[in-house]
């Protein structure tokens, strides 16, 4: 009784020990599997917002292009609006870009260019504006050369873009991986924990049950030993009373 009561706490403790095992386990394999998830969402958006900040600047530099050419034909100062403040804009957003790209040395290699593209641009716009104030008209070369610095500028931003494209496709499988991953490794820790669970519940119980016919045995064997008890001392009695012709009747005894 006692070896299998031993057995029955030992099964216990193995089965509890191996079900804080796994809760442990995929505790921590969901913690890293989140983890990396949510590392892997915030370096695709990190992507977006790179690739956000280029088109903000080329459509800023663009604005100020259309505001020049405006003015330019119509020697109209309203057309000059969409200009006004663009110089300040497209740097801010420059500056964004160099911020987000800091740790990629490919987009930092192409910002110096892109920089020194802006500037270029910014000068011949605010030249032509300024001599347009005053009655001068642009040369041909001039224009020409901030088409040329604007087509350089495109080339420039859809290099970047295309790096940050890869970046994306790169993220997003590592994002999908980890966000197909942590499901099924949860579901397989909660399987395993579920499994270990039922057999040691099982063993649990059959160990139960053994104990428990023991302890019917022994009361069965009890009741029989003091069955025993009284009809001998009942047939002990009736021959101290002199009942010489009593005999024990095996069957009764059994």
């Amino acid at each position: 009784m006692e070896r299998i009561q031993k057995r029955s706490k030992r099964n216990l403790l193995i089965g509890f020990g191996f079900s804080l095992l796994i809760l442990i386990l995929s505790s921590v394999l969901s913690y890293i599997s989140i983890t990396q998830l949510i590392d892997s969402q915030q370096w695709v958006d990190h992507t977006a917002e790179v690739k956000l900040g280029l088109d903000k600047l080329v459509s800023r530099m663009k604005d100020a292009e259309t505001g020049q050419r405006g003015y330019l034909l119509s020697n109209e100062e309203t057309f000059l609006e969409p200009y006004t403040g663009a110089k300040d804009d497209v740097m801010d957003f420059f500056n964004s870009v160099q911020m987000l790209t800091i740790d990629n040395s490919s987009q930092q290699k192409d910002l110096p260019v892109l920089e020194n593209l802006i500037k270029e641009k910014f000068e011949i716009i605010d030249g032509t504006v300024a001599d347009k104030k005053r009655g001068i008209p642009p040369s041909t070369s001039t224009l020409l050369r901030g088409k040329q610095i604007m087509d350089s500028v495109r080339l420039v931003i859809n290099a970047m873009t295309s790096r940050e494209d890869k970046l994306m496709i790169i993220r997003n499988a590592e994002m999908n991986k980890f966000a197909v991953f942590t499901p099924i490794a949860i579901g397989i820790a909660a399987l395993i924990s579920m499994i270990i669970t039922i057999v040691f519940y099982y063993r649990v119980r059959k160990d139960a049950q053994i104990t428990v016919d023991l302890q019917n045995e022994l009361i069965r064997k009890e009741e029989k030993k003091e069955k025993q008890i009284e009809i001998i001392g009942n047939i002990a009695k009736k021959i101290a009373d002199g009942d010489y012709s009593t005999r024990i009747d095996k069957s009764e005894l059994e």
